[in-house]
């Protein structure tokens, strides 16, 4: 009797293991059946020799729920091609996984004028093996989403800066042709002595190695070398190098270069910086004395020279021959753009670009603001002409000015202005004329919503001026997205002006000509 019970219990026991072995196997089947593999492969040889370090060669996307927001590294599988392979939930079976190649952990790859590629496919229901592609083909259509081209240079020094250097310099164009005969050299009437006397006395109180360190060539390529980011290594003197009288003097060559608002603007940025700094506990990355300061040729009455201001959120081009004036490319930017507590409380940056845009977009009719509108959702950076985008080719888009009642247009060069104003008032109107003169040829575009709190993108483009004003996905904060606490804007002259290069030209092929 006792045999039996035991047998029995013995019996239920042996079926009681199996039906969780099956279970667990069940279990563990459904699972696996419950995953979608795809592998990824991406042929890099043709810019194998550009890349500094192999093992950051990755991939990455922007969906959260499909692909991780960080970049997975590829493996090498020989002659030049790289892989990955990555498990997704049968749950998103239908989605469309968007992502994209990297190289040097944060740069994209790019398509034909400056356009970012985001690569795309559709999650199937069995495995799949992506065929190969090549770094950087992508088929363009109306519909694929684009967003700001990453820096051709992440860092100084390096390979990809030495290449981007040594290509001869053209200026933004439309179509990679330049529209000639567009600056002219003038007598303006305008003097520019306080500046090259604020520059000279910086000057007189460095040593020799300052001087040495912070002076250059006017046709020297460090014009051409500037970054926003904070870690970029830059050439020049540092603000934080100097002590508090040669501070006051390199503060000064901005007061007498720039307009009281652009003098304003640049200080307040600058704090901002410092504010930054303090708010995430990195003051020795974020302060308002990390900036650097070049001079490029000879302060001269008659020889042309210019200065560069260059650090994380503010760089400044100025050139200048005679009495005439460049200051492009001008890149400001900031995050967050309001200071809550410290001395420096209550200070807004780029209040009146932010609300003036967003005057000049709602004036604009249904007709009208469907015709500048690129795209009606802000998801990406979308700015294109910042640092190393000296070549950049940028299309005209969105609505020409020609389509604009008269009171629309005079908001838009009311826009205008708040950005050329920040030069000294009376070069600040020559540029205005200059840019009434081709108004017709004008375009404006729009990327986003005017809701409130929504981030946007917007770009003025003519033949002589191009305007980008960018919200953008925070650095210093965990946002995933453009938020209107992180701002980018650049003002750059198109046609071969930035860095007053035309007016170089002509200058040097005049003298050349009295030899």
């Amino acid at each position: 009797m006792l045999y039996t019970r035991t047998m029995i219990s013995l019996n239920r026991m042996k079926y009681l293991i199996i039906g969780l072995l099956i279970i667990c196997f069940s279990s563990c089947q459904s699972e696996k059946n419950d995953v979608v593999k795809i592998e990824f492969k991406v042929d890099v040889s043709e810019i194998q020799d550009e890349i500094d370090d192999v093992n950051t060669l990755g991939i990455s996307g922007y969906r959260p729920h499909l692909l991780p927001r960080k970049i997975v590294p590829l493996k090498a599988e020989g002659n030049g091609i790289y892989s990955a392979e990555m498990s997704f939930d049968k749950a998103f079976i239908g989605d469309t996984i968007t992502y994209w190649y990297s190289h040097g952990l944060i740069h994209l790859e790019n398509l034909p004028y400056g356009q970012m590629g985001y690569r795309s496919v559709i999650l199937g229901p069995k495995d799949k093996n992506l065929p190969i592609v090549k770094w950087g083909e992508i088929k363009v259509t109306k519909d694929m989403k684009i967003s700001s081209p990453r820096m051709v240079v992440r860092q100084s020094d390096k390979n990809e800066e030495k290449k981007y250097l040594a290509e001869p310099f053209i200026g933004i164009t439309t179509d990679g042709q330049l529209k000639k005969e567009l600056y002219s050299i003038l007598k303006t009437g305008l003097s520019t002595a306080n500046i090259r006397t604020a520059v000279l006395k910086l000057l007189d109180s460095l040593n020799q190695e300052q001087r040495d360190k912070s002076m250059f060539s006017i046709d020297a390529t460090e014009w051409q070398r500037w970054s926003n980011t904070d870690f970029y290594k830059r050439k020049g003197i540092c603000l934080c190098d100097l002590n508090e009288v040669q501070k006051e003097l390199a503060i000064d060559i901005l007061k007498e270069s720039l307009s009281p608002r652009g003098f304003d603007k640049s200080n307040n940025i600058m704090k901002m910086e410092a504010y930054l700094g303090r708010l995430i506990n990195k003051t020795e990355r974020f302060n308002s004395d990390l900036y650097w300061l070049t001079i490029m040729g000879n302060p001269s009455e008659t020889e042309p020279w210019g200065w560069q201001l260059e650090g994380h959120h503010l760089v400044i081009n100025y050139f200048i021959l005679k009495d005439q004036v460049v200051m492009t490319p001008t890149f400001m930017g900031s995050e967050p753009v309001y200071i809550e507590s410290s001395v420096e409380e209550g200070i807004r940056t780029f209040e009146r670009e932010e609300s003036l845009g967003l005057e000049f977009y709602n004036s604009l009719t249904e007709a009208q603001s469907k015709t500048a509108t690129l795209h009606d959702n802000k998801e990406f950076n979308f700015i294109q002409t910042q640092s190393y985008s000296d070549n950049r080719i940028i299309p005209y888009t969105g609505i020409r000015i020609t389509e604009l009642d008269s009171k629309q247009k005079e908001l838009l060069l009311t826009l205008i202005h708040e950005y050329v104003g920040n030069m000294k008032e009376g070069h600040a109107t020559l540029k205005m004329e200059e840019i009434k003169s081709h108004l017709d040829e004008t375009y404006f575009s729009w990327i986003g919503t005017p809701k409130h709190d929504h981030p946007f993108y917007y770009r003025i483009h003519s033949p002589v001026i191009l305007i980008e004003f960018d919200h953008q996905k925070p650095v210093a904060f965990p946002v995933d997205k453009p938020s209107r606490q992180h701002i980018h804007t650049v003002v750059r002259t198109p046609n071969g002006n930035d860095y007053g290069k035309d007016l170089l030209r002509q200058h040097l092929e005049e003298e050349h000509h009295h030899e």
